[in-house]
């Protein structure tokens, strides 16, 4: 007895010592419409001169061949235009050397088409308020509007150059005018057709309002840009002029800042208007305008002055920062209900924000790819949400998987399965707030249609049926650490049988 109690233990330790780490090969490729990505992880280094070898082929030819030890990555694969590409991965190690060999491979559809948008360029002719300045927005006086032209341009070339007036389509209006006193041109590129949108016929420094959420890009030019001859300093000449007095310095009023979230330029108070400074309101903030005889001097109350000359107390110093109004996250993650994966979360609203009912909250899953998302509206700020693709009532459903006629269930790309892997969850009222939340893992017990209500359940792959006990989850976590759970237990068992035999062997002999 003592024999085989000193064998029983000897057996135990080697089963536990010779417990080997597992291997953790993870190949991963992901592919848009014009580039494909492959990101080869946790391979074994090489020996003896062996290596890993991927291969990448497009249409057939080869554009990647190369070595490579633990870890491979490369996201600059050129794929625009092609009907095919494959990935094939040579790992050196494994049983009989192909053990962890693998391939993968995709298709590619063309890259959308650039959107398109209806605009118009208007082109106007003015005074310059000082003649011997160049022309510019700030030095111009009442603009007449001279014609427009009506276009469609893809939104990438909407600020190009190939679109402005290179000549004056009316030059009757410099009949009636002095070419003496200075004139420009301005253009300007607007949204909207002229069924959409009208340009006015006149503009007056400093107030553009009028093209407000229209305005796109714009440009001042000189008259003789156009080639019109304008006549000599000698015949311009005049009088020599009265001096005029230096102007009178002022400060303008600071705007008081408004702290209610959600808050936009339109609901800031103006300073009221005098004869030293006028306030107008614009997107960029409050511009304010010095009076005549008036200007600004270093002492600008906190406004800012642009590169064009304008004194502009900025928007952001006015309202409140989207941090500031952002939601406030309470515990949010996947739980499993029962057999049924859920998303629990609770928000709060920033202060100042105010809402109507008791489910104003929108939770949207955001797909990884720039797919359909999944959406659900009217929901209350603290909850639970049964997961995209899940079903707690008979059929049960879980995403990436579907159940066939016979009962079987068949693992698919489909049914929200791109929710498994870490997806970015939005929840928006009117601030907003994101996060990351991972599905439940494999080992969980909702995670899979394995062992649903305490009993497995026939797994269908590739068109043929697996028995329940030889089918396996739909997402393994990779492998890592040491293979000792099945020969960690046995040897177990044998070392309290050993122990046991010691004690019986004992109480024999007294």
């Amino acid at each position: 007895m003592a024999g085989v109690a000193a064998t029983t233990l000897a057996v135990g330790g080697m089963l536990v010592a010779t417990a080997a780490p597992a291997s953790a090969h993870t190949p991963r490729t992901s592919a848009t419409c014009d580039t494909l990505t492959v990101n080869l992880q946790a391979y074994a280094d090489g020996r003896d001169g062996r290596t890993n070898t991927v291969t990448v082929k497009v249409d057939d030819e080869t554009v990647v061949e190369e070595s490579f030890g633990t870890w491979y990555h490369n996201d600059k694969i050129d794929i625009a235009g092609s009907s095919r590409w494959t990935v094939e991965v040579d790992a050196w190690d494994g049983r009989d050397g192909t053990e962890y060999d693998w391939s993968d491979g995709g298709s590619t559809e063309p890259c959308a088409t650039p959107e398109t948008t209806d605009v118009q360029v208007g082109i106007y002719l003015y005074p310059k308020l000082d003649k011997n300045k160049p022309a510019a927005w700030e030095n111009s006086g009442e603009q007449q509007l001279l014609g427009t032209t009506p276009l469609t341009l893809p939104e990438d070339e909407l600020t190009n150059d190939e679109h402005w007036y290179t000549e004056l389509p009316q030059t009757d209006a410099l009949d009636d005018i002095d070419l003496c006193t200075g004139w420009g041109i301005q253009q300007d590129l607007v949204r909207g057709g002229a069924d959409d949108y009208t340009m006015p016929e006149t503009i007056t420094y400093p107030d553009g309002s009028s093209m407000d959420g229209h305005l796109v890009d714009w440009q001042h030019q000189e008259l003789s840009d156009f080639g019109i001859e304008l006549p000599s300093a000698e015949d311009c000449a005049t009088p020599t002029e009265p001096e005029v007095p230096e102007p009178q310095v002022v400060v303008p009023q600071a705007p008081a800042a408004v702290e209610v979230c959600g808050a936009d330029a339109s609901d800031v108070i103006l300073p009221a208007d005098s004869e030293d400074v006028t306030y107008l309101s614009t997107e960029q903030g409050v511009l304010a305008v010095p009076g005549e005889g008036r200007t600004f001097g270093d002492d600008l109350a906190g406004y800012t002055r642009t590169e064009g000359g304008d004194v502009v107390f900025p928007i952001a110093e006015l309202v409140p920062s989207a941090e500031d109004c952002a939601l406030i996250p309470g515990d949010i993650g996947a739980v499993c209900v029962g057999d049924t994966p859920h998303l629990e979360y609770g928000v709060a609203l920033p202060e100042g924000i105010e809402v109507d009912d008791d489910t104003p909250l929108t939770i949207t899953f955001l797909h990884p790819d720039g797919g359909e998302n999944f959406v659900a509206e009217d929901q209350p700020l603290e909850g639970s949400l049964l997961w995209p693709g899940a079903s707690d009532t008979a059929p049960k459903q879980w995403p990436g998987w579907e159940q066939q006629d016979d009962g079987a269930y068949v693992e698919t790309d489909g049914n929200y399965a791109w929710t498994r892997d870490g997806v970015q969850v939005l929840f928006e009222v009117n601030p907003q707030y994101s996060t990351v939340v991972d599905y439940p893992p494999a080992s969980s017990e909702c995670a899979n249609p394995i062992g649903v209500g305490g009993a497995d359940v026939e797994v269908v792959a590739d068109d043929a049926a697996v028995p329940p006990a030889e089918a396996a989850p739909a997402e393994e976590l990779p492998q890592t650490g040491a293979t000792v759970g099945v020969i960690a237990g046995i040897a177990a068992l044998l070392l309290v049988a050993g122990g046991v035999l010691f004690w019986l062997r004992r109480r024999i002999q007294h």
